[in-house]
């Protein structure tokens, strides 16, 4: 059984932690006592506010490395360290064949998706090894474990999120750092607000589960893998798609 005094007083900093899976895994933890720094571009101050004291809101562009430099130094002035990191933000890519596909556009995917991840991971893990314990969990992909005809650069950025996912853990598994990712489906959140009925129908139907996840469901295997029950668990990505990459 999930033991919720696990998370009680950590400080837990999620990126893309204003919407989404991100907001879901922002609120599961604040649930569980835990103290929350979101970094996100865009914020719904309206829904910041509602989420409650023990929340600290941060502008950031991931892919930019002063920028994810200052905010984390601001984080350790003010809880002294990190526990845990949730890298989740990230962007999708055009359908554009890999032969259309610009640079501009495999750039923009990469900064966001990649190096984003890989700058979080670079300054997050540095605090961690000096408090000598902590835990990540990097959002990666379905479409990071297998091909796509439809979404090059992001499925490339997310593979390539499994492997820095892979090496982080072996490198600092001595150090009582666990570091492992997750790789959703088709999730149900705000950014498919636009795309008509019939769509979000046919993209549920295409899982063998047969309907689209929950993001509530993808922040409980978050806080999951970041709690000490998971302890034994490190450079694991976890499928989370409803049966999609079992076929």
């Amino acid at each position: 059984m999930f033991n919720h005094e696990n998370l009680k007083g950590k400080v837990a900093v999620v990126t893309g932690g204003a919407s989404g899976i991100g907001l879901a895994t922002t609120k599961k933890l604040l649930s569980e006592g835990a103290n929350v720094v979101i970094l996100d571009l865009k914020m719904d101050e309206e829904i910041i506010n509602s989420l409650g004291e023990n929340v600290l809101s941060l502008k950031c562009d991931v892919s930019n490395e002063e920028n994810v430099k200052n905010c984390i130094e601001e984080i350790i002035k003010k809880f002294d360290h990190i526990d845990y990191l949730v890298a989740n933000a990230g962007i999708g890519g055009s359908s554009s064949k890999p032969h259309e596909v610009s640079m501009d556009e495999w750039n923009k995917v990469i900064s966001v998706n990649q190096t984003g991840i890989f700058l979080l991971n670079k300054y997050v893990i540095n605090e961690m090894l000096k408090s000598g314990k902590g835990a990540v969990v990097n959002t990666s992909s379905m479409y990071g474990l297998v091909g796509s005809t439809t979404s090059f650069a992001y499925s490339a950025s997310k593979g390539a999120i499994n492997q820095m996912t892979r090496s982080l853990a072996l490198t600092y598994a001595r150090e009582n750092i666990r570091v492992n990712a997750i790789a959703p489906g088709y999730v149900d959140t705000p950014i498919l607000s636009m795309v008509p009925d019939n769509i979000k129908e046919a993209m549920g139907t295409e899982l063998p589960i047969g309907r689209l996840g929950k993001d509530t469901e993808i922040a409980n295997l978050i806080c999951y893998l970041l709690s000490d029950d998971a302890s034994f668990i490190t450079g694991a990505i976890i499928p989370i798609d409803g049966g999609f990459t079992a076929k």
